[in-house]
């Protein structure tokens, strides 16, 4: 911070007083020449006619001392009168030059002081020289001197553009970068000037991305050893308890054998859901986004939650508020999501569960809800966390993490594969209030213009 406010400070500074004096120097050698006006020669003529015709009698004219006194005190009443600068001067005493040369040619020249435009011109028959100030004529009426002013400050933003360009440049690679990092995981090292405002910075990321660059190589190590360690010693255990002879144990044996084979089949669903998650958080999904109906998907979701869940006496309704109008989406990914949702309601429904399509003018909208005991309002962002799921008391309460409790099924990964869909989708996963049923009301929704 301090790096880059002096840079920017000292380069503000020198930039303005390189600029200006350098439009100065430009506008005073190419600023046109003052001339005289029509007003200036008839106050001239006017000056000259006093002091000469009516109040200078003709033999004063050859008394150098009495003329010059009786000049200047002339002049200051015609200062007074007329209420301008009014002079008599010399011409000695002004010095030997080309200026000098014009007056006794009988020429008016001009000199700029501050805020006054000084007219020099010989009096007529006299070594005198009048001296008239007049006010300066503003410059910034001029056409040029106002383009040369819109020059100034153009050329400062272009200066503080150069300044800003660079910064700019390293925070659109850090901005691709971080998107990156985002997509696939794997960020590649940022490579930015030691020079650039922003080099500590991107010393800190790239020592940040080459932590995750290990932390999701062990993450990918850990899931391979999932899915071939443990693999092996089940498919050995579920071959020995294949041998064993069920004729030969007892009733309680027996009890005990479905037991080791219930909690088999449960580390192999495990390792399988550990395995589909997995593969949703390291892969780079790049989506093929076509339009077609849901509806047809969700009939035949609905075909197959009737034939799974034969005797269960739970009741699937699909309601349309779109009149069949098309979706656009990656339909096998959105499969996974309405399947998610479809089991996630089956374990916690009485008799009913709704599904709902709607659309906005900008938006998807599917809504999922059914008739259990729902979800408390503050564990609804929550339960679309990995490895999150909620707890039941015997008695119907909800209580969270509870270990007295008895779950309801799963491995509380199934909300947070619907979570990371619709991220890819520009969209969100959500529970809100009941509105028909209720229970627990799921919904998801996306924009009409996909990101492909």
């Amino acid at each position: 911070m301090n790096r880059a406010f002096i840079t920017l400070y000292f380069f503000i500074v020198a930039s303005v007083l390189l600029i200006g004096w350098g439009l100065n120097q430009f506008w005073e050698s190419i600023a046109p020449e003052q001339e005289p006006s029509a007003e200036i020669y008839a106050l001239f003529q006017l000056i000259e006619h006093e002091l000469i015709e009516e109040a200078l009698p003709q033999q004063q004219l050859q008394q150098q001392p009495q003329q010059e006194n009786f000049l200047s005190a002339k002049a200051q009443q015609l200062s007074a009168q007329l209420h301008i600068g009014l002079e008599i001067l010399a011409l000695d005493d002004l010095a030997q030059s080309a200026a000098m040369q014009e007056l006794q040619a009988g020429k008016i020249i001009a000199a700029t002081s501050d805020q006054q435009i000084i007219w020099y011109k010989r009096l007529a028959q006299t070594d005198q020289v009048i001296m008239l100030s007049t006010a300066q004529t503003n410059d910034q009426e001029s056409p040029l001197y106002n383009f040369l002013l819109i020059g100034f400050y153009l050329a400062i933003a272009l200066v503080i553009y150069l300044w800003v360009w660079p910064l700019s440049r390293d925070s659109k690679k850090l901005e691709v970068q971080t998107r990156a990092l985002g997509k696939d995981g794997v960020p590649d090292t940022l490579k930015i000037s030691p020079t650039s405002t922003l080099y500590p910075l991107a010393q800190a990321f790239n020592h940040m991305a080459q932590r995750l660059r290990e932390l999701i190589a062990s993450h990918r190590e850990m899931t391979n050893a999932v899915s071939h360690e443990l693999r092996t010693p089940l498919a050995r255990m579920k071959f020995a308890l294949a041998m064993v002879n069920e004729e030969q144990l007892s009733d309680k044996d027996r009890r005990q054998l479905r037991s080791i084979e219930q909690d088999i089949a449960e580390m192999e669903a495990l390792i399988s859901a550990l395995l589909n998650y997995a593969g949703f958080e390291q892969k780079s999904q790049q989506l093929q986004q076509t339009r077609g109906h849901m509806r047809d998907l969700l009939d035949e979701l609905q075909q197959r939650f009737i034939r799974q869940s034969s005797g269960q006496h739970l009741q699937l309704e699909v309601c349309d508020l779109t009149n069949n109008a098309e979706f656009i989406c990656e339909w096998k990914l959105m499969e996974t999501v309405l399947q998610n949702f479809i089991n996630n309601a089956a374990r916690y429904a009485k008799s009913r569960i709704r599904i709902e399509l709607m659309q906005t003018a900008s938006e998807y909208i599917i809504a999922v809800e059914d008739d259990g005991s729902g979800i408390p309002a503050d564990k609804r962002e929550r339960v679309f966390d990995s490895f999150v799921r909620l707890y039941h008391e015997h008695d119907g309460s909800e209580e969270a993490a509870n270990p007295t409790g008895s779950a309801t099924g799963g491995f509380g990964l199934g909300l947070a594969i619907v979570k990371r869909i619709m991220q890819w989708h520009n969209g969100r996963a959500e529970f809100v209030e009941p509105e028909i049923l209720g229970g627990a009301r799921a919904q998801v929704r996306w924009p009409k213009s996909p990101s492909m």
